[in-house]
C-alpha cells in the first residue's frame, strides 16, 4: 500500500495557503547567457585532438635509410611535454608519418624517441640498430613539436 507523503509540514500550511495558488512564471530572456556561451566555446573547449600537429621526416642509420621499422614518439614530463604517445611505420625509403591512435599528428611539446627496426629475415627476428635506440632513456633521440612551424623531424643514427 502506498504512503502518503507531505510535501510541507503542518506549520507552513497556513503560511502558503495565504500567499493563494502557485503559478508558473514564464522565464525571463537574459542577454548574457548566450554571449557567456559563446565566450566559452572562443575559449577553447575543444578536445586535445584540437592541437594535433603534423609530424613527417626521415630515419637513417648511418646516413642510410631504414627500409621498414616503427618509429615512437613519447611526451616527456621533464621538459613539460604531456598526451599520448605518437608512432609511425617507417617506409621503405625510411620515411615516416605520425598518428595518434586513428589520427595524424602528435601533440605539440618535448618527446623522447625511440626507434625499432627488425631483421625479420633470421630467426629469430635481430634488431638492425644498437639495443639503446629502443629505449627512451637510452636512446638520446628527443624531439620538439612545435605549432608556430612545419614539424620535419630527421634522425639519423650512428
Amino acid at each position: 500500500m502506498a504512503k502518503d507523503v507531505a510535501l510541507f509540514t503542518e506549520e507552513q500550511a497556513p503560511r502558503l495557503a495565504a500567499r493563494g495558488p502557485l503559478t508558473m512564471q514564464p522565464a525571463r530572456w537574459n542577454p548574457w547567457v548566450p554571449a557567456i556561451g559563446l565566450l566559452m566555446l572562443l575559449a577553447g573547449c575543444g578536445s586535445d585532438k584540437d592541437l594535433m600537429q603534423p609530424v613527417h621526416g626521415q630515419v637513417l642509420y648511418k646516413g642510410v635509410p631504414l627500409t621498414g621499422g616503427t618509429i615512437v614518439f613519447t611526451p616527456d614530463p621533464a621538459r613539460g611535454g604531456i598526451g599520448p604517445l605518437a608512432n609511425a611505420e617507417i617506409q621503405q625509403d625510411g620515411r615516416y608519418v605520425l598518428r595518434t591512435g586513428d589520427r595524424l599528428g602528435a601533440m605539440p611539446g618535448w618527446h623522447r624517441v625511440t626507434i625499432v627496426a627488425l631483421d625479420s629475415a633470421v630467426s629469430p627476428p635481430q634488431s638492425l640498430l644498437p639495443d639503446r635506440y629502443r629505449d627512451p632513456d637510452l636512446s638520446g633521440l628527443s624531439a620538439e613539436i612545435r605549432t608556430d612551424r612545419e614539424n620535419t623531424l630527421n634522425f639519423n643514427m650512428e
